[in-house]
């Protein structure tokens, strides 16, 4: 028999998908003209007046044709959710575009949205036991709901620059003002802290479907789902049951000198890194990002720490799987239809619309390739997760040493994935992998250890390449060439001061160079000159900042301090590496460089996190996957759990 109460919960999300937008005036169809390129004075004269689906039934074409562009308007009143609050048209490439806004005012997309979201949540199984917890323990736990309840708060005021533009009627210098946000965060919390302490037993085998639901408001800078890792995170501080504590101490002084150094005022949009970057970079703002990136990093350890003997490599490939082919269905149909690119973007928490490109097979004018995105922010994000996919539901098949209706649902969905996005170097390592994993896993060599054979191969490989490339006049050109794209982007005579540095290593021709001239080979085979380029051009530390970095995931210094030549658009380092440099330094990255290596040469390494650690290495490297939230948490959980021996077969 069908369990009433998930009849109940499905209906009512129906419902609340539906309902807002039918919310119009007493328009009949005849009443409502269809957009016109000349002119659109029905729209101007009645804004706030037709609901989305009046619209719709009026001018129903809208709904599949690719010229329009539905676009939400989170700083419309709370009268005009639902409803077109105005229209514009756009030259594009010889074609006309309208770009149709819709009412959505953020206090009601931050109650709304949540609210689908946490009835999505409550349909994962529950914990087998209900464990029964004492009076102290349920004051922390209050405690701690209010203390991230205070940080979301907090957050509005400490990016007040980025929220005017997005809420209708709101005093930022009122803190009365406040009380409406405070107490809607708290509802949210308090019930999304219930779903998940009966469900914490398998709430991380779904880890991957933060891809498919990011759970970004519309119109904040907050991922809804951060606030359970931040809950762990507090509890786990006030309980005193921190792994590896000494690193919380070193993370502590290093923001005190964070905080000292927040002495400017560059304001950075967010864009498609919204929910996981400060979008100010002041003293209130780095304040909430120091606090939010440190809880948040405890939280993950402690409920990693707790879940790893309740992980399930089976369930957790078949989640990876679904959330695969979800990723590429939802992709291929909301391109082909404006109004479903809308509703995917709204409902499922976006950084970005969804892709708009038809076919996911094209090729430009020069036959290259055209990357697809799908609902992910970034092509090369997507490529990553699909290839990800791929290992996993390879582990899954060889420990259970057979092939179910799943694994051929993953295999298929992520390799069409991967082509689509045309993330080439997710590709080769995905195909050098799987081979590696395949002969490791049945190879009758036993003298030797395979894995000291495939590093020791990996670097005789490097070594032979590099041979090739340290020719005299190779070598120069090569470690030359992000040296030369940074000059075309510095501006007049201003340059930064790591740009200047770098002027003078090279006309010393020192160690330093020599260091650069290495990474700049690497940058031009990753084809990431351009991008790391513009980035050293920008790039002006102090020689604290240098070493210590300014702040987790504050990009507002390196884009508003120094001035550049113009660029086409908003280009981010395109590297995790870079910009973990800029937020915390050179010396905690090569620390953890180090650790890093010194385990991979230990004898307790296993296949599995050898593969994935070099994975997402390279990756890292040449792309900005951990600026995603949803990257951090994989990447976090896939290593964790991969060290200890939870994908081995």
């Amino acid at each position: 028999m069908i369990d009433k109460k998930i009849v109940l919960k499905i209906l009512v999300i129906i419902f609340l998908i539906l309902l807002p937008w039918f919310n119009g005036s007493n328009f009949t169809n005849e009443n409502i003209p269809e957009i016109r390129q000349e002119s659109n004075p029905f729209y101007e004269i009645n804004p706030c007046k037709v609901s989305l689906f009046q619209y719709f039934s009026a001018d129903i074409k809208s709904i599949y044709q690719d010229h329009y562009f539905f676009r939400p308007n989170n700083s419309s009143s709370i009268s005009c959710f639902g409803k077109i609050t105005g229209v514009a048209v756009q030259q594009k490439n010889l074609e006309t575009n309208f770009i149709i806004s819709i009412g959505t005012n953020s206090f009601i997309n931050l109650f709304y949205q949540s609210s689908i979201w946490l009835l999505l949540l409550s349909f994962l199984k529950k914990n087998i036991s209900d464990v029964s917890r004492n009076r102290k323990i349920r004051i922390v736990q209050n405690v701690s709901i209010l203390l991230v309840t205070y940080l979301q708060t907090f957050s509005i005021y400490a990016e007040k620059r980025f929220y005017e533009s997005s809420f209708f009627i709101f005093d930022f210098q009122d803190r009365n003002s406040y009380i409406l946000v405070f107490l809607i965060f708290y509802l949210i919390n308090k019930n999304l802290i219930n779903i998940y302490l009966s469900r914490s037993d398998n709430l991380l085998n779904y880890i991957p479907f933060l891809f498919v639901i990011s759970g970004i408001i519309s119109g904040y800078n907050l991922i809804i789902f951060s606030s359970i890792f931040l809950y762990v995170g507090f509890n786990s501080i006030f309980f005193k049951q921190i792994p590896q504590i000494k690193y919380l101490y070193l993370y502590i002084s290093l923001s005190i000198w964070w905080l000292f150094n927040s002495n400017g005022s560059f304001y950075f949009k967010p864009g498609k890194l919204r929910g996981f970057t400060n979008s100010v970079y002041e003293f209130n703002s780095n304040l909430f990002w120091i606090i939010f990136f440190g809880v948040l990093v405890v939280g993950l350890i402690s409920e990693l720490d707790k879940f790893k003997e309740k992980f399930e490599l089976s369930t957790f490939s078949n989640n990876f799987s679904i959330s695969a082919f979800i990723i590429l269905l939802i992709g291929l149909v909301s391109s082909h239809f404006p109004a479903l690119n809308f509703f995917s973007y709204y409902y499922l928490g976006l950084q970005r619309n969804v892709v708009e490109q038809l076919n996911p097979f094209a090729f430009d004018e020069f036959g290259v390739k055209v990357s697809w995105r799908g609902i992910s922010p970034s092509s090369e994000l997507i490529g990553e997760f699909f290839a990800l996919c791929l290992l996993v539901s390879l582990f899954d098949i060889y420990k259970k040493n057979k092939i179910e209706i799943y694994n051929y649902i993953g295999v298929i969905s992520a390799g069409l994935g991967l082509y689509f996005s045309d993330n080439r170097t997710s590709i080769y390592l995905t195909f050098i992998f799987i081979c590696y994993y395949l002969y490791s896993k049945n190879s009758d060599i036993v003298n030797i250890s395979k894995k000291r054979i495939f590093i020791f191969f990996l670097i005789i490989l490097f070594i032979f390449y590099l041979f090739q490339i340290f020719l005299p006049d190779t070598f120069k050109f090569y470690g030359e060439s992000i040296l030369s794209k940074a000059n075309n982007y510095q501006y007049d005579s201003i340059y930064s001061s790591f740009l200047s540095y770098l002027i003078e290593s090279y006309e010393k021709k020192n160690f330093v160079f020599q260091i650069f001239s290495f990474f700049s080979i690497i940058g031009l085979f990753l084809n990431r000159s351009e991008m790391w380029g513009i980035f050293f051009s920008r790039y002006n530390p102090t020689f604290l900042e240098l070493y210590f970095g300014s702040g987790p995931l504050t990009l507002g210094q390196l884009y508003g301090e120094t001035y550049i030549v113009e660029t086409d658009s908003l280009l981010l380092p395109h590297s995790s590496f870079l910009s973990y440099i800029v937020y915390f330094g050179l010396i905690p990255i090569v620390f953890l460089i180090y650790k890093y290596i010194k385990y991979l040469f230990s004898k307790s390494i296993n296949y599995e996190f050898l593969i994935l650690s070099i994975f997402m290495i390279v990756n890292i490297f040449k792309n900005d996957s951990l600026n995603y939230f949803s990257a951090f948490v994989l990447y976090f959980f896939l290593l964790y759990l991969s060290k200890k021996n939870k994908f081995s077969g």
